[in-house]
């Protein structure tokens, strides 16, 4: 009898041994995957002031299309001043917190639209970006990362991450790519169906950086290339240089002040 309870205290405590282990393991895997998240926000997120930058729509055909692009940034509100030359300031793009509320003006029709939830996956002037992905919006907060191991690419191997949205609007899923130093490769959107129908390159330079210590160079996220697989067209958003000193007045992000 007392050999039997032995034998049955003792495979407790391995099946209870095995559980902890399996989640302990889970529970490092999950945290692995949300710092990759934190790590892809602060990389796309390069801080506050003023960012000058450029948008070109490079269509299938070859013809291409630039704005010249200013861009406000204050504690995760952001706004868009939009002008290609010959017509001027053409669109205003407001984002406030972190992509919650999004707003456009066109100044040339001077009308105002506010995107509803659906709507802020609309394409932005064909661009391959949605307004969705212009909103400075957090991915740590928007989606469930799983890690799925490694792929090779060209040789180097990257960390295979898929984000499943929390609230699913269009992205049925993102498939984002790390590379081995802790830096966003590539993202791979996927629809409402699971087709890839868009692929975000993220590239590296260095730019200018304006603080109060001075004028500096930083290696930091400078080109975002947008392949829109159902039209062919490439979006690309350029980053030119960064100004942190510009401290912007909260007026710049009120709604009403926008037609002016």
């Amino acid at each position: 009898m007392i050999k039997t309870i032995l034998f049955i205290v003792t495979s407790m405590s391995l099946v209870l041994g095995m559980l902890t282990n399996s989640l302990g393991a889970q529970s490092s895997v999950r945290k692995n995957a949300q710092d990759i998240l934190a790590k892809l926000d602060q990389e796309m997120n390069i801080g506050d002031g003023l960012v000058k930058s450029n948008l070109i729509l490079i269509r299938r055909t070859g013809a291409s299309e630039t704005w010249k692009v200013n861009l406000f940034r204050s504690e995760g509100n952001l706004l868009y001043l939009m002008e290609r030359r010959g017509r001027g300031l053409e669109t205003k793009l407001l984002s406030l917190d972190e992509g919650d509320k999004v707003f456009v003006y066109n100044t040339l029709s001077a009308k105002l639209f506010r995107k509803a939830e659906e709507e802020k996956y609309e394409i932005f002037q064909n661009s391959g970006f949605s307004f969705i992905d212009l909103s400075g919006y957090l991915y740590q907060a928007n989606y469930d990362p799983i890690v799925n191991g490694e792929t090779e690419i060209n040789g180097e191997s990257y960390t295979r991450v898929t984000l499943k949205p929390i609230i699913t609007y269009d992205y049925k899923k993102l498939v984002l790519l790390m590379s081995k130093d802790e830096r966003p490769f590539r993202i791979d959107f996927h629809d409402k169906d699971g087709v890839l129908y868009k692929s975000l390159n993220i590239k590296y330079a260095k730019i200018k950086f304006k603080s109060s210590k001075g004028l500096e160079q930083k290696d930091v996220v400078a080109r975002l290339e947008m392949l829109d697989l159902s039209t062919g067209n490439i979006g690309v958003l350029e980053i030119q240089e960064v100004d942190t000193t510009v401290k912007n007045d909260s007026a710049l992000f009120e709604v009403e002040n926008l037609a002016r």
